[in-house]
């Protein structure tokens, strides 16, 4: 008797993880596909579109020594920042 109520109990748990698992499943779809909807527009934006434009130029600009030294120095800035 003491084991079934046990079991009622680790069942009925069981039952409520499972479906906060699925509500959360649910949640992180739509936040998925917000922030698709959210990152399509924003590409398509003007914005979007120069700095899309500036990283194809700075990729292309890579082998710079000039881009090599600046890339050099924001990376020493931000590990400067996070250990400080």
């Amino acid at each position: 008797m003491l084991i079934q109520r046990l079991l009622t109990k680790q069942q009925q748990k069981l039952t409520e993880l499972t479906a906060q698992s699925q509500l959360e499943q649910q949640l992180l779809l739509i936040r998925k596909q917000q922030l698709s909807e959210a990152s399509l527009s924003f590409i398509g934006s003007t914005p979007g579109l120069m700095l899309s434009f500036c990283a194809g130029c700075l990729f292309q600009l890579r082998h710079n020594s000039a881009v090599k030294m600046m890339r050099s120095l924001v990376g020493f800035r931000w590990i400067t920042r996070l250990i400080g």
